[in-house]
């Protein structure tokens, strides 16, 4: 059984965050705890990016996420994403083997540049 789990980037601090979000039929919300307090936001009015684990690790047990860059044997950085109900790198649909043999070298919002 895979394990679900989620990161969220916030746009505005350019962080990622671990607060917990619940997903409804109405959108998406956020919740944010301060001290005492929690506060809810709508995820849906695009501050917020919500990147999945995929349920797999690196070559260095690290969890691997939508988002995330991977470099394999060849040292080609590809963007791991969601297609189709497939988890894909680069352009191509990926095995789980292929993932584990990949490390992660950052995200797509923290190190963009790997891709160039």
């Amino acid at each position: 059984m895979r394990t679900i789990k989620f990161r969220v980037w916030c746009k505005t601090t350019k962080h990622f965050t671990d607060n917990p979000f619940y997903s409804c039929s109405g959108g998406q919300l956020l919740w944010h705890h301060t001290g005492n307090q929690i506060t809810i936001s709508n995820i849906d009015d695009g501050d917020y990016v919500i990147q999945q684990y995929i349920g797999l690790k690196d070559k260095n047990g690290k969890e691997i996420y939508e988002g995330d860059i991977l470099l394999d044997d060849i040292k080609i950085p590809l963007e791991c994403f969601y297609d189709n109900g497939k988890f894909m790198a680069g352009i191509s649909y990926a095995s789980q083997e292929w993932f584990s043999d990949c490390e992660v070298v950052g995200n797509i919002f923290e190190n963009k540049d790997l891709l160039k």
